[in-house]
């Protein structure tokens, strides 16, 4: 068993002391020698945050409901800005993303590039997940540093499922990026015609 995964069930069952949550931060670069059968399991706050975006990263809701209550931060980000909840939506781990809202996670937050949950989840094609932020509060047309949004993410790889979905959404069709290029001109560069009819699978 991966040893995030064996601490973090660990986490659910037991209990955990987060060093540094309270008080003055303590320098702890390890996790503490394991502590008797049925202790509390202590972790840092930096190990708590890595724990929880490979928990919603794999779509383990247990161990993000025990990370969560147990007082882990909410929206530790990776060096590429990658949170849990944008994780949680990229991956299609639809119960980890609502857990994640429900806690507070910002849905209009992005990554280091400003891609957000919703562009991620519009880019895989998860059309739960995508009707599911784009009832939240971020503009639909959110766009990231290149200019880009949710809509065209769809449009370039051909999740028509989507463009309409987030286009009944308000999704603007018109709208172009840094480049120029709207998203019906990123579905035509792979030879996708966005004004055919939706075909079912």
């Amino acid at each position: 068993m991966r040893r995030w995964a064996a601490a973090a069930g660990a986490i659910a069952v037991s209990g955990l002391l987060l060093l540094g949550l309270r008080g003055a931060p303590r320098p702890s670069p390890a996790v503490r020698a394991p502590a008797p059968a049925g202790a509390p399991r202590a972790i840092t706050v930096e190990e708590a945050g890595g724990y929880l975006r490979q928990a919603a990263r794999d779509g383990e809701l247990e161990v993000v409901r025990g990370l969560l209550a147990a007082g882990a931060p909410l929206e530790p980000a990776d060096e590429k800005g990658y949170t849990p909840l944008i994780l949680a939506a990229y991956h299609g781990h639809g119960e980890v993303l609502d857990a994640l809202l429900a806690a507070g996670a910002d849905p209009c937050r992005g990554d280091r590039r400003g891609n957000t949950a919703l562009m991620g989840a519009a880019f895989k094609g998860h059309e739960r997940i995508v009707e599911r932020l784009s009832a939240t509060p971020c503009p639909v047309d959110q766009a990231n540093g290149s200019g880009r949004t949710a809509l065209m993410f769809a449009a370039l790889v051909g999740k028509t499922g989507v463009v309409r979905l987030l286009e009944a959404k308000g999704a603007n069709p018109e709208q172009a990026d840094g480049t120029g290029r709207t998203a019906e001109d990123w579905a035509r560069t792979q030879g996708v015609d966005l004004r055919l009819p939706l075909q079912k699978p």
